[in-house]
């Protein structure tokens, strides 16, 4: 074997080592730690390499280095084989719901190509400012049924981070959700009357922005975030995302039922398994991009981004089609999802 032969082995043997030792210390530590919680989010980029390099083990008889990639390879294909299966949704649908993290007035731009563009019947936003609202109030009359959440308290004392669903169908009712742990952001079940769209007369929508990170803090309230350091806020996101869960069950017994917004966790975070398990404690949910998505949808930073948290969910509604917006200047990508009622 040449010299260059020798190096490519010992790099992709040390690839697969450092990539298996991630994946097992993201397993062990979930996102209690910068690293693993980082680590996780970011999986789309590391782990895929895995998958070109276990043909050349097997071609060229190199077992040692499959042994170092064979655990990546097969994280990899969890994560990326959903997006490639053929035949998957299309077909008319009944309602098309976005959610888009506005990042309050940068993301206006973001809103009005969205809105221009894709349309949708229901709007659920975050970070939508009292700045961002107050350029917003008497813009696209599509949406004459409007609800705005309250602003949570940023640890300087201002407020800046509220929630809103815009929608075409009418809204009946809102009722704030309870049971949320110290330092998650408030959230509401807001009702929706679908029986001009061909649903309920009571369709729950929910707005969600879970606890955002603070890679490196340690103090409660560092850098004006109410859920604290990386560990602790780890912990809010996990207990947000256990009563999410809990609250999607109850509601998805009485019929459909859509969540949507900034989860800030990607599929190797523990939140969005957590939403969208079968166990006892998941909240059984659909994840419209894993069931009919064909793109990475990185929503998260510059197109592409480095992660996608940004998803729909639901429960009673069949996944049509799936797209990723302009983020027009939001540090966020809004998502698309054309749903279909359950026949």
């Amino acid at each position: 074997m040449s010299g260059a032969g020798k190096l490519a082995r010992a790099l992709a043997a040390l690839y697969g080592a450092v990539a298996t030792a991630a994946l097992g210390a993201v397993a062990v530590l979930g996102d209690s730690t910068a690293a693993t919680y980082a680590a996780g989010l970011t999986a789309f980029w590391w782990l895929p390499p895995a998958l070109a390099v276990v043909p050349v083990a097997v071609a060229t008889r190199a077992w040692g280095v499959l042994a170092t990639v064979l655990a990546p390879a097969v994280a990899a294909g969890a994560l990326l084989g959903p997006l490639v299966l053929p035949g998957r949704g299309g077909g008319p649908s009944d309602l098309r719901v976005a959610t888009f993290n506005v990042s309050g007035t940068r993301g206006l731009e973001g809103l009005r190509l969205l809105v221009e563009r894709w349309q949708p019947d229901v709007l659920l936003l975050q970070e939508v400012s009292p700045a961002a609202r107050a350029q917003l109030d008497e813009r696209y009359p599509r949406y004459p049924h409007r609800w705005y959440g309250a602003t949570s308290p940023a640890a300087d004392g201002s407020g800046d981070d509220g929630d809103a669903v815009w929608s075409t169908l009418p809204i009946t009712s809102s009722r704030p959700v309870t049971g949320l742990p110290a330092g998650a952001r408030p959230a509401h079940v807001v009702v929706l009357d679908a029986r001009s769209a061909g649903g309920p007369a009571e369709l729950p929508v929910l707005s969600l922005h879970l606890a955002s990170p603070c890679i490196g803090c340690t103090s409660w309230g560092r850098a004006n975030n109410p859920a604290g350091g990386t560990e602790r806020a780890a912990r809010v996101r996990v207990a947000e995302a256990r009563r999410y869960a809990q609250l999607a069950r109850e509601l998805a017994a009485a019929g459909p039922v859509v969540l949507g917004g900034d989860v800030n966790s990607s599929d190797f975070n523990e939140p969005l398994r957590v939403l969208t398990g079968d166990g006892p404690d998941g909240g059984g949910l659909t994840d419209v991009h894993r069931a009919v998505g064909t793109r990475p949808q990185l929503t998260r930073g510059s197109n592409p981004g480095f992660a996608r948290v940004d998803v729909v969910l639901t429960s009673g509604l069949e996944p049509v089609a799936d797209a990723e917006g302009t983020a027009g200047g939001s540090t966020h990508a809004p998502v698309v999802a054309d749903l279909r009622w359950e026949r």
